[in-house]
């Protein structure tokens, strides 16, 4: 798969479900795959969301990849995060997008081989949860 499917393909799955309102796609700078964590910022564009977030909360919870996948919803944000839970756990205090930082945080070889990790999850990720809403993605 293409570096550029791998970037948006999980924003593809979510808006099949459901509009997005955001506008960011991309889950990784593709001129630095290392450049941040991978990461997806979105919200639907639902009067309540919180149904569908749950729904989806618990298809990523099931998910068996190589790392441990989060979705958060933060109270002073529309939007939720979907994000590998290494990433999430501990506190950038706005370095999140800073490489050097993550560096400092696990050494420069852990820091590559958990966004590896992370990327090679994303297609298999993007079609487990295809898989939790099958009359929207496996119609006859």
């Amino acid at each position: 798969m293409e570096e550029i499917n791998i970037n948006t393909i999980i924003f593809e799955t979510l808006d099949r479900i459901s509009d997005i309102r955001t506008a960011r796609v991309s889950m990784f700078p593709l001129d630095d795959f290392y450049g941040h964590p991978p990461f997806l910022r979105f919200g639907f564009s639902l009067v309540d969301e919180t149904e569908l977030i749950c729904i989806l909360q618990k298809i990523i919870n099931e998910f068996e990849g190589n790392i441990e996948w989060r979705i958060r919803k933060k109270t002073e944000s529309k939007n939720c995060i979907l994000i590998p839970t290494i990433f999430e756990e501990i506190q950038s205090e706005g370095q999140f997008y800073k490489k050097d930082f993550w560096i400092k945080q696990f050494g420069e070889d852990i820091y590559k081989r958990y966004v590896d990790f992370a990327l090679e999850d994303i297609p298999k990720l993007a079609e487990h949860i295809k898989k939790g809403f099958p009359d929207i993605f496996f119609q006859s």
